[in-house]
């Protein structure tokens, strides 16, 4: 499986540091990658960078998502990331990660896991 993770405010290192942490992670070294982002028809801007992480079913997506959440309550930052799988997504922010694991784990889980 794969996830697309994008930081939305914060500043521009924010998504490199991202980038940096989850490499730093076991499970995820060398599954990290840095693409460009596709923009829909009805949205407007410019190309967004966009990290992809390749991770296998089971226990990567709940380790994902710890790490996520780890490294946004490590900064003082008004950083949003959004993470997205098999076309279900979730956005959060330093104020939303005590309640948001859940979520994020379901994003991640597999359809055929449901």
């Amino acid at each position: 499986m794969d996830a697309q993770i994008r930081v939305a405010g914060g500043t521009d290192g924010d998504l490199n540091a991202v980038h940096d942490w989850l490499n730093s992670e076991d499970e995820f070294r060398g599954r990290v990658g840095l693409a460009e982002g596709v923009i829909g028809e009805s949205e407007l801007g410019s190309l967004s960078e966009v990290l992809t992480v390749a991770f296998s079913a089971g226990g990567a997506g709940t380790v994902l998502a710890s790490s996520l959440i780890t490294w946004l309550r490590t900064r003082q930052t008004t950083a949003k990331i959004t993470v997205e799988s098999e076309g279900r997504s979730v956005t959060f922010d330093i104020t939303t990660t005590h309640d948001v694991r859940p979520l994020v784990e379901q994003v991640l889980r597999s359809s055929d896991d449901d």
